[in-house]
């Protein structure tokens, strides 16, 4: 008789409350990469991907407003002619109101016509990447109904330099960018660096940029009601991190992780109670969103009341992105794409959509 091999694991397990929170269309057959902003006591914009799927050189991006906190939005306004691949955004509110958005030009850093129309991604080398300039900004002064020239942005310390995120403020009104890429010195080991760029003048121009992490890209910022700078970066392998900075992003703790591999890009989002939120893309099973609340400005994490705000991703990992905007009263949302259908999608939604969920931090804890 053969001896009995026994194989040993683990895996998650859910134990706690099912609940349905509210959830509203931004955008079907659209809607990749939404960065969320608060542009009023409930109302909200959200800049995302249209004209082509995750990769395609037909795409940009487009703005869209919510006066009611995310329950209907508008149609999209597109910030920059199509086909040559304007994606990976990142988005803000200066201090007289104006949307600042910022984005990478794709398709001046690849793309082949092996056949007529039929276009494929093929990146540039470094050296290559590093002589074109295919960063920009914009800013609009109507909400987002019209926008102004794009802006070039050369970076000291990246080649291929993709925006991120939200674009946030210092408490003495510089606004601060993450950006990511390419390093422009060949580092060792290292594929991606994560940087912040600062503007002094509303967005109008942006430098004086400085090193977050080494092998970390997507970034988000948010400052804690003291003015120490939280940072949570997707690392190379697929988990997000935090970091800190009493600098204004010169210098940087070391990445403590917070996420299991396949849980990212994240938003950290300081609420009104003071308590940090993070929400992050999960592109493991259940695909969706996962939320986690810090009760000590991002030391410490919950991990015993981890949130599925969103576990009805269907057919592939090509989802999430969330980011996340609390109203004046209380009110939190929520936006995130999916790519492979969801819970929505066998109703009204379309395979693609970027979708809205509301809730409140009562609901959380």
């Amino acid at each position: 008789m053969s001896e009995a091999k026994f194989l040993k694991g683990d895996s998650d397990v859910f134990i706690g409350t099912r609940k349905r929170f509210e959830r509203y269309l931004v955008c079907s057959l659209q809607g990749y990469f939404p960065v969320l902003v608060r542009t009023g006591p409930a109302s909200l914009a959200v800049i995302y991907r249209t004209g082509a799927a995750h990769m395609g050189i037909t795409g940009t991006l487009a703005v869209a407003n919510s006066p009611d906190g995310g329950k209907s939005w508008s149609d999209p306004v597109e910030l920059q002619p199509r086909w040559l691949d304007n994606r990976n955004p990142a988005f803000g509110v200066n201090a007289q109101g104006e949307l600042i958005a910022a984005f990478w030009k794709a398709g001046l850093h690849g793309y082949q016509e092996p056949s007529p129309g039929a276009w494929q991604w093929q990146p540039l080398s470094p050296e290559q990447m590093g002589k074109i300039t295919a960063t920009f900004t914009c800013r609009s002064r109507d909400g987002g109904r019209s926008w102004s020239g794009p802006q070039p942005y050369v970076s000291p310390l990246l080649c291929l330099a993709s925006p991120y995120g939200r674009i946030i403020s210092a408490p003495e009104g510089t606004l601060l960018m993450p950006v990511y890429g390419t390093p422009r010195v060949k580092r060792e080991g290292v594929s991606d660096i994560s940087t912040v760029v600062r503007s002094r003048d509303g967005g109008a121009t942006w430098g004086d940029e400085s090193l977050v992490a080494e092998k970390y890209n997507e970034t988000s910022l948010a400052f804690l009601p003291q003015g120490r700078l939280l940072a949570a970066a997707r690392s190379e392998s697929g988990h997000v991190a935090t970091l800190y900075s009493d600098d204004l992003g010169r210098t940087w703790s070391r990445p403590e992780q917070v996420t299991r591999e396949g849980e990212h890009p994240a938003d950290v989002t300081v609420l009104q109670s003071g308590k940090v939120l993070l929400t992050f893309g999960r592109r493991i099973r259940p695909m969706g969103c996962g939320l986690l609340l810090s009760e000590d400005g991002g030391k410490s994490w919950k991990r015993d009341r981890e949130v599925l705000l969103a576990g009805d991703g269907v057919e592939n990992g090509d989802l999430g992105y969330p980011s996340t905007a609390q109203l004046a009263d209380g009110a939190i949302v929520t936006v995130l794409y999916y790519a492979g259908r969801s819970e929505m999608t066998e109703r009204w939604w379309g395979h693609v959509s970027c979708q809205a969920v509301r809730y409140r931090e009562e609901d959380i804890v």
